[in-house]
């Protein structure tokens, strides 16, 4: 993950890459020409729940229990 820092704004700007266009997404700001780097802030990824089957696999279940939306 790459970062930019804006002068006009003083934020962070985020990116997985910096082929682009990179545009502030706080002040609209172009920061194409910047030089980028690392991002050094540590992002904490949130991993989506696990089904019930693979959270409790020695569990049975029967049919009401299971969510068929």
């Amino acid at each position: 993950m790459m970062q930019k820092w804006c002068g006009r704004c003083k934020n962070h700007s985020f990116s997985s890459g910096d082929w682009y266009r990179w545009i502030c997404p706080y002040c609209s700001k172009d920061l194409t020409m910047q030089k980028a780097s690392p991002a050094v802030i540590r992002f904490v990824l949130i991993r989506p729940f696990a089904s019930f089957r693979f959270a409790f696999p020695d569990r049975q279940l029967n049919q009401l229990d299971e969510n068929t939306a």
